[in-house]
């Protein structure tokens, strides 16, 4: 019984890792059946450059990334 409480415990730290966003954002997650449709991905990119417009080069590239991956945004990233 104890192990299947703990099992539990960590599936649900899990999820709520899996779906937090990032401090201070606030733009929608895209949907991960279908992509979202094109003005939801535009509207990450848009997020995620004014996210990350205030990082260094390196660290702007990762935040990118980041970003991308917290709104389920399947694409190479860009800075630009």
């Amino acid at each position: 019984m104890n192990k299947l409480a703990v099992m539990f415990a960590a599936a649900c730290v899990l999820s709520l890792g899996v779906n937090a966003h990032m401090a201070g954002e606030k733009v929608a997650k895209l949907p991960t059946v279908n992509g979202g449709t094109d003005a939801q991905k535009e509207a990450v990119r848009k997020g995620a450059k004014e996210f990350c417009s205030d990082k260094e080069d390196e660290k702007r590239e990762e935040c990118v990334m980041d970003f991308y991956a917290n709104h389920n945004l399947e694409e190479e990233p860009s800075c630009d």
